[in-house]
């Protein structure tokens, strides 16, 4: 009985961190596309028209290093380092537990 149980209780828990990982990749795609929303790097603004391709997309990339550096952006780095942290460490211990189980 004692075994059936544990099997259960690990069934339990690998669907628990496969949650985690879905919350943390669904959490990574919000928060991406919230940075590239705010930093304004997939539209051409007004007075890039004129430029060349290579000069436009210079600039949008520009816009979005931005993110990296400006105290503007703090609460979102937080939240994409949190995400990927999440999503790093569920699967770390999904694969070491699935491993133990076995």
């Amino acid at each position: 009985m004692l075994i059936e149980e544990s099997a259960v209780a690990t069934q339990i828990f690998l669907r628990l961190l496969m949650a985690l990982i879905a919350l943390g990749v669904f959490g990574g795609i919000i928060t991406n596309a919230l940075i590239l929303w705010r930093t304004k790097s997939l539209v051409t603004l007004s007075g890039e028209e004129s430029l060349s391709r290579g000069e436009r997309k210079g600039r949008q990339f520009s816009r979005a290093s931005t993110f990296f550096t400006d105290i503007r952006f703090k609460r979102l780095r937080i939240a994409m380092f949190a995400s990927l942290g999440l999503c790093v460490s569920s699967f770390a211990l999904l694969i070491l537990i699935d491993g133990l189980s076995r």
